[in-house]
C-alpha cells in the first residue's frame, strides 16, 4: 500500500490503474455519487494513515544495521539502483535539491510541484473513476 503512495503516478500506469479499478469498485459499491465520493477520499486517507505509521514506527524503532537482510549472492548496488521506485525516489529527491542545476536555493514551488503530485493525482483518480463507477450501477 505504501508502494502506491511513492511512486511517481505520471510515469507509472500500472499504479494509476491499481487506483482507478479501486475507485470503481468503491463506487459501485457505494452506488451514488456522493457515497462514490466519500469511499475514494477514505481509501486515499487510508493510505496516507498507514504511510505515517509506518513512518513513525521508523523513527521510534530506528533502523539498525543488523536488522537490514544481506544483499542476494550475485547481486550488487546497481541491482538495486535499477529498481523502478529507487530510480523514481532518486530522481525526485535530486529535482528537488537542485543537483546539476543553476546552484542556487530550490524555490517552493519546485519543491511543492512534485508531492503535490504524487499526492493529489491518486486521490483525483480514485474520486473521479468512483463516480463513473456509481454511475455505472446507481443504488436501487
Amino acid at each position: 500500500m505504501v508502494n502506491a503512495l511513492l511512486v511517481n503516478p505520471l510515469t507509472n500506469i500500472i499504479m494509476v490503474a491499481i487506483w482507478a479499478v479501486a475507485g470503481l469498485v468503491g463506487g459501485i459499491i457505494a452506488g451514488t455519487k456522493k457515497g462514490a465520493f466519500v469511499v475514494g477520499l477514505f481509501t486515499w486517507l487510508s493510505c496516507i494513515g498507514v504511510l505515517v505509521f509506518c513512518a513513525f514506527q521508523l523513527f521510534q524503532t530506528g533502523i539498525s544495521l543488523g536488522s537490514l537482510p544481506p544483499m542476494p549472492e550475485g547481486g550488487s548496488i546497481v541491482d538495486i539502483l535499477s529498481i523502478p521506485l529507487v530510480q523514481d525516489l532518486l530522481g525526485s529527491l535530486l529535482g528537488i535539491i537542485g543537483i546539476g542545476g543553476g546552484g542556487g536555493m530550490p524555490d517552493i514551488a519546485t519543491i511543492l510541484t512534485p508531492l503535490l503530485t504524487y499526492l493529489l493525482v491518486p486521490v483525483v483518480v480514485v474520486i473521479v473513476v468512483g463516480m463513473i463507477g456509481a454511475t455505472i450501477r446507481p443504488k436501487e
